[in-house]
């Protein structure tokens, strides 16, 4: 089995204030921390994004 980690991640803004709707990043590495700040995540997450959630998910092979 291999594990996949989906984090929710919301968009944050310079000024402190924060998106209104969350999407989901998925990573085969556990890199992101719920609560952290990062920015660039890749396509289509542009800018800072700030880690909301993270659940794990297993994909039989």
């Amino acid at each position: 089995m291999i594990q996949q980690y989906v984090y929710s991640v919301i968009r944050e803004y310079p000024d402190g204030s924060r998106g209104k709707r969350k999407k989901k990043f998925c990573s085969f590495e556990d890199s992101l921390r719920v609560g952290g700040l990062y920015v660039h995540l890749g396509p289509g997450f542009p800018g800072m994004q700030r880690v909301v959630g993270m659940i794990t998910q297993e994909i039989p092979e």
